[in-house]
């Protein structure tokens, strides 16, 4: 400011001395030339005038503006300690009537056992293949948070994890023992060459995902120790407790409890049909399997709930071994079988 001000000092002495050369001019009535560099010096003066009252304003909106942040800081300071000090409202609290609260038993109804099965390591062929690990980590855990012992879960079922491997992926299934899954290394439960049936012979060991290793989860039934199994494929997950499930299949008929009837009426049944008297598995259809029209829907192989039985075991078995798949028509022509599931 003090340069510009020289400046102008300076130039405004040039600029009166236009001004009176053109008063002279104008009593002489003579006409009188003006230099260029006059023109000059009230051009620069115009142009400092300028300058300075940009900088005037500038250094008049930075004040403004520490005044502002210096106020809004108070004010945030004021606020803080409004908020420390402030009592919420009782009228405000929302509180949940301890009867609608479900009570949960520190004991667990029971052990729910949870099985996979692993038929080869993966597409990669390495135990470090992540559709593994990380879909056997998720399931997991979810499967955790949706049993007795998450203590934020209203399960009444504790859950024990279990992993079938086909011997061939026995290199890659030391996650899941880390993972908490207890390894049990299964071979197919039959062999294939003991298969009676021709065309099943022929064309089981290139059906579906994984051939004749699909079989494995029918060492389901195999798990007596536990009441119920749950056998899921590594890309399912779940989102809640299945307590109806469990509670209708531990309970009969006769001896219903409120419990019982009341996982009745929430499990939704297909065409409205009464659930049986006695549940020894529940399963859902896998309609995006099977062309449309088609009268026979199978069953979706990734999600079995059933109850463990060496016999319905043994039957299933014998079923396979004798092989009588109609080409066309499925198992025992009767319209299952030729697709997933």
């Amino acid at each position: 400011l003090f340069f510009c001000a020289m400046a102008m000092a300076k130039t405004n002495n040039s600029v009166k001395s236009t001004l009176l050369q053109w008063r002279q001019s104008i009593h002489s009535n003579s006409p009188r030339k003006i230099r260029a560099s006059t023109f000059r010096n009230v051009l620069l003066a115009l142009t400092v005038l300028s300058i300075a009252l940009w900088l005037r304003f500038a250094l008049l909106m930075d004040s403004a503006g520490d005044d502002r942040r210096t106020n809004y800081s108070q004010d945030q300071a004021k606020i803080s300690t409004i908020s420390k000090n402030a009592k919420v409202p009782q009228h405000k609290k929302q509180t949940i009537p301890q009867n609608l609260i479900p009570k949960k038993s520190s004991t667990p109804k029971a052990t729910v056992a949870y099985a996979v099965s692993l038929t080869s390591c993966g597409h990669t062929g390495s135990r470090s293949d992540p559709n593994l690990h990380e879909g056997a980590a998720v399931l997991q855990h979810s499967i955790y948070l949706s049993s007795h012992s998450n203590p934020a879960s209203t399960s009444k079922y504790a859950h024990k994890l279990f992993a079938f491997v086909h011997p061939e992926a026995g290199k890659c299934s030391d996650i899941f023992s880390r993972l908490g899954y207890e390894v049990q290394i299964h071979d197919t439960p039959f062999n294939v060459s003991d298969i009676r049936g021709q065309f099943l012979k022929e064309h089981i060991v290139k059906s579906g995902c994984c051939g004749e290793k699909e079989y494995l989860k029918l060492y389901a039934y195999t798990l007596l120790d536990y009441p119920i199994v749950v056998h899921l494929d590594l890309d399912s997950l779940v989102l809640k407790p299945l307590d109806d499930l469990f509670d209708v299949m531990m309970e009969s008929v006769d001896g219903l409890t409120d419990e019982g009837a009341v996982a009745r009426s929430r499990i939704p049944v297909m065409f409205a049909e009464p659930i049986p008297k006695q549940v020894d598995a529940f399963f859902t259809r896998d309609y995006n399997m099977i062309n449309p029209g088609h009268k026979h829907v199978g069953v979706q192989g990734g999600f079995l709930v059933v109850r463990p039985s060496l016999a319905a075991f043994e039957e299933y078995v014998s079923i396979v071994l004798e092989g009588n798949f109609k080409q066309g028509n499925g198992w025992g022509a009767k319209g299952y079988g030729g697709y997933f599931g």
